[in-house]
């Protein structure tokens, strides 16, 4: 043990610890001020919103939106034809519209007197 020198105690400069408390702030505060940024997109929210209320959206017609809705039930087989009928106001209107639809070669043979429909 004799072969390893003596540890000699650290000491710290003088006046090292008065003096860190203002280098570490020093450090630590910002150089540049960027208190705008905050004004800044508050402007830009406030404008945004306002464009949003107070432009013109453009409409969406409910009925189209509300058919295609009523398809997807249909196509999903989560609603029957009976279902679809029962919640019409007026069933045999309906029925009408999916025949003429569905099979417009009858609407003219309906839209032509009997003796034409024994012509065709």
């Amino acid at each position: 043990m004799s072969v390893i020198p003596p540890i000699q105690p650290f000491k710290e400069p003088k006046g090292y610890f008065e003096d860190l408390p203002d280098q570490i702030m020093a450090r630590v505060q910002s150089k540049t001020d960027y208190s705008w940024i905050k004004w800044a997109a508050v402007a830009i929210i406030a404008l945004s919103v306002g464009i949003y209320t107070f432009l013109p959206q453009p409409k969406t017609d409910e009925y189209l939106v509300l058919d295609n809705q009523v398809n997807l039930y249909i196509d999903a087989n989560y609603w029957t034809a009976e279902d679809i009928l029962s919640m019409s106001d007026n069933p045999d209107e309906l029925l009408e519209g999916i025949i003429e639809e569905e099979f417009p070669v009858v609407d003219e043979l309906w839209d032509t007197d009997d003796q034409n429909l024994y012509e065709l």
